[in-house]
């Protein structure tokens, strides 16, 4: 019996460490031109000195080559996370986008922890919100009169601190519902956005939970340009010694939407 339970629990996290390396959006742009030899190795290029450098300080914005086959590309970790998280999600990334989107010179791929993207345009301090991925846990709150009035106010704040100079795009944060209820958020920009549109691409993005996240338990808006998510439950680091991350079994209860330009 020991034995059994032994093996399942290695079977559990074996799924649970399987789901969490799975993208949470990717985009190959259709409508970008193809990669030409010159590009491809470009991109070939560019994408160890992004992971390199991300993985060191959590961020990097660079190009690499000239003319029209110049490759700009950006690289970003969420925050919160621990050096070794970032460096292996966006070695992930790295890999998987070039998996994905081997022809196209527009690419992106967002991971729960980080973020890649790279195309021939010059996208960096550029506002955009052309594509966007919603995910909304299908089950309504209780009390919304009161979670809404929570949510507003937790928004307000933790979008605040992640327009101002110094805060690296990050905003984070928690409010009591209630005695056994807390709600968490996390909002973050890519850290190449100045403070206005950063300020610009969050009150986007809450601007869309009533089309798509009205009253729902969590909900998560993911653009190029930033990031925001609220859950019922402690999401993002650190933890106390009471509290677990519920990443993979809590997206069963969730469903998405795609949006494009």
């Amino acid at each position: 019996m020991a034995f059994f339970n032994h093996y399942l629990l290695i079977f559990i996290l074996f799924v649970l460490s399987v789901e969490s390396a799975d993208p949470s959006a990717q985009l190959c742009n259709d409508n970008s031109n193809s990669t030409t030899p010159q590009i491809t190795k470009n991109i070939d290029s560019i994408l160890p000195k992004l992971v390199q450098a991300t993985s060191q300080f959590g961020y990097s914005a660079t190009s690499f080559g000239h003319g029209e086959a110049q490759v700009f590309g950006l690289a970003q970790c969420r925050g919160d996370v621990s050096t070794q998280d970032c460096s292996s999600c966006i070695q992930e990334a790295a890999k998987e986008i070039r998996s994905f989107c081997p022809n196209k010179v527009d690419a992106r791929i967002w991971y729960e922890y980080c973020f890649l993207r790279y195309n021939t345009q010059n996208f960096i301090g550029e506002l955009d919100t052309g594509f966007g991925v919603f995910y909304y846990n299908v089950e309504n709150v209780t009390d919304p009169k009161t979670f809404n009035k929570g949510l507003g106010s937790l928004m307000y704040q933790i979008n605040t601190v992640a327009a101002v100079s110094g805060s690296k795009g990050l905003g984070k944060g928690e409010t009591k519902l209630s005695p056994f209820l807390t709600l968490y958020a996390l909002v973050q920009c890519t850290r190449d956005l100045p403070e206005l549109s950063c300020r610009q691409c969050l009150a986007i993005a809450v601007g869309n939970f009533p089309t798509y996240c009205e009253n729902k338990k969590g909900c998560r808006v993911i653009y190029s340009s930033c990031y925001v998510r609220y859950e019922l439950y402690p999401f993002f680091f650190p933890l106390d010694d009471k509290q677990t991350p519920l990443e993979s079994s809590s997206m069963t209860n969730y469903r998405s939407v795609v949006t494009k330009p």
